[in-house]
Order: structure tokens, then C-alpha cells, then sequence
């Protein structure tokens, strides 16, 4: 919704900006306070102990690759994923090149698919929606499936970037 309204106030790439330091500025801070303050503060964040232990549950041998989907798809709770980030033996670095890719992702995917200027809400833009949620879906179900693979690969990256791993 603020993505949208700030398209309408900003223009596109204005929006795309404020948005894309808003929510990286808000991302670090939530990963730091859920470091800082521990389990007890995300647990007070979700509002129940339970939810954040069935998260962690979901996924703990699947980390990077979860959390890389859930941050890009747009039905999660993503202050909370930052929280318990913080909480999870997750390097920083590997947590802000996640925000890095995810956040520039799914700002420019609303500001250019949820305006309904580049794909409409009528006609021919349904069935098109329709396809990229079915695509999203299959996404994140094979991610999590082949997810040793995709960590393995998204490690590489990390230590060409001379990112070294926390042991």
C-alpha cells in the first residue's frame, strides 16, 4: 500500500528510493535489535512464543535459502523474519545481501505490476497475474526442495565476495 501511494505522490523511482532506504534502514534495525535484545524481544514481536518457534522449526537446516524466498515474496511477515534473523547464527553480511537483492525486487515488482500500468487488472492482465503467483509458488517449492544446492551456490557468491563464513 505505501509502495503504490508513494508511486502516485513520488513517481515511480522517487518511490522506488524513499522505499528502498526506508525499508533497508528499518531491515538493519530489526536484525540489530533481535541480536541486541535476543529471543525474548521476537517473541514479544510475533506475539506468541509458538509462532516463532514453529519459524525457526521451518526453517533451521534451510536458512539462507527460506529466508532469501520468504523476504521476496510479498505474504510475509518481513520485520519479523529481519527479528529472527538477528536471533539465528546468520552472518550480517549475508543477511544485508539478502535484504540487497529482496528489498530492490519486490519494490520494483509492486511499482511495476501492482500499479496495473505494466500488467492490468482486467483483460489479458489476469491470467497473467494468475501465472506469476502459480510461478512464485513452484519457485519457492523448489528452492525449499533442492535448497542444499541453492545454499551451496549462494555460499559461493558470499566467499567470492570475500564474505568469509561465521563458524
Amino acid at each position: 500500500v505505501v509502495i503504490i501511494g508513494g508511486t502516485f505522490l513520488f513517481g515511480k523511482w522517487l518511490c522506488f528510493l524513499y522505499c528502498y532506504i526506508g525499508m533497508m534502514l528499518g531491515s538493519i534495525l530489526a536484525f540489530y535489535l533481535g541480536r541486541l535484545l535476543g529471543k525474548p524481544f521476537v517473541n514479544w514481536l510475533a506475539g506468541d512464543e509458538s509462532k516463532v518457534d514453529a519459524l525457526l522449526k521451518k526453517i533451521k537446516t534451510k536458512q539462507n535459502v527460506v529466508l532469501f524466498f520468504m523476504f521476496l515474496l510479498p505474504f510475509f511477515p518481513d520485520d519479523l523474519l529481519c527479528s529472527v534473523c538477528g536471533i539465528l547464527t546468520m552472518r550480517f553480511s549475508s543477511f544485508l545481501l539478502m535484504q540487497i537483492i529482496t528489498r530492490a525486487t519486490s519494490i520494483l515488482a509492486t511499482i511495476l505490476f501492482m500499479s496495473g500500468e505494466f500488467i492490468p487488472y482486467s483483460g489479458w492482465g489476469i491470467p497473467i497475474l494468475i501465472l506469476l503467483g502459480i510461478m512464485a509458488i513452484i519457485a519457492f517449492i523448489l528452492s525449499y526442495r533442492y535448497s542444499e544446492k541453492i545454499e551451496k551456490w549462494f555460499m559461493s557468491i558470499l566467499n567470492k565476495l570475500n564474505f568469509k563464513k561465521k563458524e
